[in-house]
């Protein structure tokens, strides 16, 4: 769900691997200088508050905390309660999707980044933070940031030409102050990092991978995709389908790749031409000797 990973970053899908944290370009511009404070917000800052969530006709209020006080600090994790789905709902957990400050250089490369009118949120102000894809292989995104914190408080989701896919906005938001220990220090992940080199797609770098288990994640520094390989049935026929619930899409193709038929599947905050294109490289990896 592209909300929490929204969340991490102020809460696709799954934790970024770390890179480094020094910048390999300047941030000369205020928008440069907001997303980077956006990609940092979330793990030095620590609240609770109520959030509406609305995709597609689904239209849900939750209670979120961020980190949990009930978990260690070395797994630290965020809590979330559905408040109209059930009577005295359970709380869910979800990870933080740490991205370093450094990631601002590559999301440059793919969007572009202004901002734009102000408005107050949860009693908070906030300034418009606006991604536009530069190709047709990202989704746009406009994020209302916290002037003083740097917390995304509301996000929409877009397709370029406008179209809303789903949005989340705080009705009100509580900072806590975080033990003096935990202030600055940033998150111990697995190592790696996006490197040119493991380009997949225009923009799109392997960031996570198991081959015995058929799967990987792509991302582009803001949008992730997870692909999944498997044999595909006999009986099955080969073709593609696509199911878009808000922002996050479900592709489904069966194929042959060399002598075998699988099926792929891709799932995140991606356009039906990017997951073909995921498709396509797939089947080219294994197309080979």
């Amino acid at each position: 769900m592209r909300f929490l990973g929204a969340l991490s970053l102020c809460i696709v899908c799954l934790p970024l691997p770390a890179q480094s944290s020094a910048l390999d370009c300047e941030l000369t511009t205020e928008p440069e200088q907001a997303l980077a404070k956006l990609l940092d917000a979330h793990r030095a800052v620590s609240y609770e508050g109520t959030v509406l969530f609305e995709r597609a006709d689904n239209r849900q209020f939750l209670e979120v905390a961020w980190p949990s006080r009930d978990v260690p600090n070395e797994h630290r994790q965020g809590t979330l309660r559905r408040l109209n789905a059930k009577v005295n709902p359970q709380a869910e957990f979800w990870p933080s999707a740490f991205v370093p400050e450094g990631r601002v250089c590559d999301l440059g490369k793919f969007y572009s980044v202004s901002l734009d009118s102000s408005r107050v949120i949860a009693g908070r102000l906030t300034k418009k933070l606006v991604l536009r894809p530069r190709d047709t292989l990202r989704l746009a995104h406009f994020v209302d940031v916290d002037v003083q914190t740097g917390m995304a408080l509301a996000m929409v989701t877009a397709e370029p030409g406008g179209k809303v896919l789903e949005r989340f906005e705080f009705a009100a938001i509580r900072y806590r102050d975080l033990p003096a220990s935990e202030v600055g220090q940033p998150e111990e992940l697995d190592g790696g990092s996006i490197a040119p080199g493991r380009g997949v797609i225009p923009g799109y770098f392997v960031v996570a991978e198991n081959h015995e288990e058929g799967v990987f994640v792509v991302s582009d520094g803001w949008a992730t995709a997870s692909v999944f390989i498997e044999p595909l049935p006999p009986t099955a026929p080969s073709g593609e389908g696509a199911v878009i619930d808000g922002a996050t899409l479900t592709y489904t193709r069966g194929t042959r790749v060399g002598n075998n038929g699988v099926l792929i599947s891709v799932l995140g905050e991606v356009p039906v031409v990017t997951a073909r294109l995921l498709a396509d490289a797939v089947r080219s990896a294994g197309a080979g000797p």
